[in-house]
């Protein structure tokens, strides 16, 4: 199964009788379904169901869309009201006489350009469209729309986990040095232990607190156990991978755990070069829980 990104452009167009509906998506990255839509009036009524369509065809993201409607030519009538045209020019030629009055000057001959000032002269009929043609072409452009997003999320997602498989390649190659230099880490650990002991028993010293002093030592040391679980979650993420689908959440959590584990490792040995390996690990982690926020 394909891993989609959240990040995608769509668009599709429907036609019925003479409308013709062209719809647009633009996702990005969101934690959950987060929906901008504005439909023009002749669509108003069909919000609800949109907002369905989507809700059923996007699992997540924060999604635009954008819808126009055109209408095939003479299907609505427009042009100049001829009763607000009327009404226009006797307000205007009455306006003039008034002013030609009150100043003794000639009144202006009335022009085009005074009856374009004033306004609603011009008027755009709404068409005697039929429902179902409405419904029709908006269905089409939605799921062309919804199909040529899911297109396009599928090839960022393809290469969001090629990025990301690299990382996680480069992660394992690192676990597989620390655990080669592992038995090195030991040496130095035995070596402060041996200066430790060296230091108290300089002192009057019981047997419980050499003891205590060994075990506390050598488990503080001890990385062994972050190696095997980090190398479980690696297992599992390639498995998630392999899986494909809606899986972000559980990457998520395999990063939050693998984050944990490197930390432990840095925070338990002090051999440079181990340390080197867990600060490389660390940023390529780091990086993959930024990039997984683009995964649906």
């Amino acid at each position: 199964m394909d891993m989609l990104s959240m990040t995608g452009f769509g668009t599709g167009e429907g036609a019925a009788g003479p409308v013709t509906i062209t719809v647009e998506f633009r996702s990005v990255n969101h934690r959950f379904l987060d929906v901008s839509l504005k439909l023009p009036s002749l669509l108003a009524a069909y919000e609800l169901e949109v907002r369905n369509f989507l809700k059923d065809n996007i699992a997540r993201g924060r999604v635009t869309v954008s819808v126009q409607v055109e209408m095939a030519s003479g299907a609505a009538a427009s042009g100049a009201d001829p009763a607000r045209l009327a009404q226009g020019i006797r307000m205007v030629q009455t306006a003039a006489a008034e002013l030609s009055r009150a100043t003794g000057e000639p009144a202006e001959t009335v022009k085009l350009k005074h009856l374009l000032m004033l306004p609603d002269l011009f008027r755009v009929e709404e068409p005697d469209l039929d429902p179902e043609d409405l419904h029709t072409a908006l269905m089409q452009a939605l799921t062309g729309a919804a199909r040529s997003l899911q297109e396009m999320k599928k090839a960022e997602g393809a290469a969001l986990m090629r990025e990301m498989n690299g990382r996680l390649d480069i992660v394992e190659a690192k676990l597989a040095d620390v655990r080669r230099l592992s038995p090195l880490a030991a040496a130095e650990i035995q070596r402060k232990l041996n200066e430790r002991l060296e230091k108290l028993l300089s002192e009057p010293l019981e047997p419980q607190r050499l003891a205590q002093e060994v075990a506390l030592l050598a488990d503080r040391s001890n990385i062994n156990e972050e190696c095997e679980r980090l190398g479980i979650h690696i297992e599992h993420f390639r498995a998630a991978f392999v899986e494909g689908g809606q899986v972000a959440k559980r990457i998520n959590f395999l990063l939050q755990e693998m984050h944990r584990e490197v930390n432990t490792m840095g925070s338990k040995t002090n051999l440079m070069d181990i340390t080197q390996a867990v600060i490389v690990m660390k940023d390529e982690v780091e990086s993959l829980r930024e990039q997984i926020q683009n995964l649906e």
